[in-house]
């Protein structure tokens, strides 16, 4: 889907998870999910595969910060 998300100018889960590693952040919170995808827990898993503090930001879902 690599592909894809460049061309509508969007990033994979895993992409936003190397971001976030990279940036070296305390927690990426992965919203505006496709359609495409029965269940969100989906983009969670493969970004979880690269940063591991990672959730997903779901209606009526409060962070801490």
């Amino acid at each position: 889907m690599v592909d894809f998300a460049e061309q509508t100018f969007h990033s994979t889960s895993v992409q936003a998870a190397e971001i976030a590693r990279q940036a070296e952040v305390g927690k990426l919170l992965i919203g505006h999910f496709s359609s495409r995808y029965k269940s969100p827990e989906v983009l969670l898993n493969e970004a979880k595969t690269v940063f591991q503090s990672t959730e997903l930001a779901l209606d009526d879902k409060k962070f801490l910060v």
